[in-house]
């Protein structure tokens, strides 16, 4: 007799189960437990967390136990089978689709294949907002009320539609922060920044720049920045005025001829006049961009100030290939570094006078004599370096210098040696060293032999009056031709000595100007306001001018006050950043001790600290 044994469905689950089980390293006893309370994967299915928690004690099994009672429900390859069929439904319609293609003569099917957006009837693109400055176009940071908009339109939809939805973006109400929008001249231009037409439509830019995603800018010109057209024989001062592109032009050949690069623009804004005589004030100045190149300063600025016209401009200027727009901080740095230059060709030590030279004609001398008007004119800076006695024949006269500021230039004049065997000698109390030192002085001036004693004085007077004014009359015949335009506001020869001592920058005086905009500091924040007051108070008479120039722009006293603010920079990026146009010092106060601080704010100072690089 043969008998056959047969598994039940009860038992072929009981047994799968333990199988699974057993591959999660699941106990015996725990096993053993299911077998005896017939526990299956139909009962599994209905049981709860918790009952099921009496049997597995681990969470994870209980979940993979259930996810593997319900596949054994479904049956066996159900959803395997599924997704075959979809599988293989996919690849007969794609093999199907391409027969179809195939079959068609011009090989494209119903569909649209390739670029999915051709057929739709809005496209998207970017819009941002260009605004016309210093001589060219820039973009308008987010923070500025700029930045790039993401939009969507019609196809068809004309750009001169997107002018005004570029305007409402960026003038809301018709306001924005550079002020309201009927001061501004709109128009749109591609990523190019070339114009576009205000008949030509989305789908049309589209197809053109063959760009997967179109950029606009909305583009703004102030109005003053515009010449007006005028009649030059109703005007006998009647200037050339070029265009824009004429200035582009003429932007570009003056970059390929290595000439410095000049901008012009009208502009009938009065509230940047210099401070003057009053009727100098009620006229109405144009401004004038011009951009310096900070290794050819001399020259390119003497160029600029060759005309006499230059005084009655409202100059706003930039140094090539840096990043930074005028608010006064460029053009104080401008001049600075001009006069620095400049004074380094002039004789004298602690006071300079000018010299002649063969390759200054009248000319050049009178555009230094604009160049220091228009500084002090329009920023109060003056080169404190050049002899006051020099200045005040310049606008006075040579018969206003009196013997005891002709005398006072003199001695600043000549050097430490030789100031002191000088005032040894109008004091009469000279030893031999003082006689060789003295005599060199004497043979240097043109007099190879000492005066009496009792001439002694008339003898130097007369040496000063010739070093300080005789040798130059020609550069000050030349300056006073400018200088004389601000004898209102420098009247007398104490006006002048009072001007010049109050630009002069002292210890004090700069320690004083450093400000902090917070009422209450905290305590790393008082620690390194400590170490910049002690930094400031012990520097050397240079190096307190350079750090005033790395703060305002001038090492001579030109603002009121440095403003201090704090950050939290640290490591290799640790470092004062300052800000020129409006003196401000942003200073780190993660500085452990004073030696530290003092090492790198050194460093800063004496590495190229005023290359203009942040905006």
């Amino acid at each position: 007799m043969l008998f056959c044994f047969f598994r039940t469905p009860h038992a072929m689950d009981e047994e799968d189960i333990v199988v699974f089980l057993k591959s999660r390293n699941v106990q015996e006893e725990d096993l053993q437990r299911l077998k005896d309370d017939k526990i299956d994967s139909s009962v599994i299915n209905i049981m709860t967390d918790e009952e099921l928690e009496k049997y597995l004690n681990s969470f994870g099994d209980r979940l993979a136990l259930r996810a593997f009672c319900h596949q054994i429900m479904a049956g066996p390859s159900t959803s395997g089978a599924m997704e075959k069929t979809t599988v293989l439904q996919r690849l007969r319609d794609k093999l199907r689709r391409k027969h179809k293609d195939h079959g068609n003569g011009d090989g494209l099917s119903n569909k649209q294949v390739g670029n999915k957006h051709a057929a739709k009837e809005s496209r998207r693109f970017e819009i941002g907002w260009l605004h016309f400055q210093m001589g060219e176009f820039h973009q308008v940071k987010t923070k500025n009320g700029g930045g790039t908009r993401h939009l969507t339109c019609q196809k068809n939809v004309k750009i001169e539609e997107l002018m005004k939805t570029g305007k409402e973006l960026f003038f809301p109400h018709g306001l924005s922060p550079k002020g309201h929008a009927e001061k501004f001249i709109f128009e749109i231009r591609d990523f190019s920044q070339n114009i576009v037409s205000p008949e030509c439509t989305v789908c049309q830019l589209y197809d053109q720049t063959k760009l997967r995603m179109l950029r606009l800018y909305i583009c703004t010109t102030e109005i003053h920045t515009i010449c007006p057209q005028r009649d030059p024989s109703s005007d006998s001062s009647y200037d050339f005025h070029p265009d824009e592109q004429t200035l582009e032009k003429l932007s570009k050949d003056s970059i390929l001829s290595d000439q410095p690069i000049e901008s012009v623009a009208s502009s009938s804004r009065n509230d940047c006049l210099p401070p003057g005589p009053s009727e100098q004030a009620a006229n109405v100045r144009e401004s004038q961009y011009v951009k310096i190149r900070r290794v050819m300063v001399i020259k390119d600025l003497l160029e600029i100030f060759m005309d006499c016209k230059v005084l009655n401009l409202a100059l706003r200027m930039e140094f090539a290939n840096e990043k930074a727009l005028d608010d006064d901080g460029v053009s104080r740095d401008v001049y600075t570094a001009f006069w620095e230059e400049f004074l380094e060709h002039c004789e004298g030590e602690d006071e300079r006078v000018p010299r002649l030279r063969p390759d200054y004609s009248e000319r050049e001398w009178q555009a230094i004599g604009r160049i220091w008007v228009k500084g002090y004119m329009d920023h109060g800076l003056i080169p404190v370096r050049l002899s006051p006695a020099f200045i005040l024949a310049c606008s006075h006269g040579v018969t206003a210098v009196d013997e005891e500021l002709l005398m006072s230039s003199f001695m600043k004049y000549l050097s430490a040696g030789e100031r002191s065997a000088v005032e040894k000698a109008l004091l009469g109390n000279m030893d031999e060293n003082d006689d060789e030192e003295l005599l060199d002085l004497f043979s240097r001036m043109g007099s190879h032999h000492l005066p009496p004693k009792e001439n002694m004085h008339a003898v130097i007077q007369i040496m000063a009056h010739k070093v300080i004014l005789q040798e130059s009359k020609f550069i000050i015949d030349c300056f006073s031709s400018s200088i004389t335009s601000v004898q209102l506001n420098l009247p007398t020869k104490q006006s002048i000595v009072e001007l010049y001592e109050s630009k002069k920058p002292t210890n004090k005086k700069v320690a004083c100007m450093i400000q902090t905009s917070k009422e209450f500091l905290n305590q790393q924040e008082q620690m390194a306001f400590n170490y910049l007051q002690r930094y400031v108070k012990n520097a050397a008479p240079r190096k307190l001018e350079t750090f005033l120039r790395f703060c305002t722009g001038s090492t001579v006293m030109c603002k009121d006050k440095i403003d201090l603010t704090f950050n939290a920079l640290s490591g290799l990026s640790r470092r004062p950043v300052a800000h020129t146009c409006a003196a401000v010092l942003e200073l780190p106060y993660t500085y452990n001790s004073y030696p530290e601080f003092r090492t790198e704010f050194d460093n800063v100072l004496s590495g190229d600290c005023f290359a203009m690089d942040i905006l």
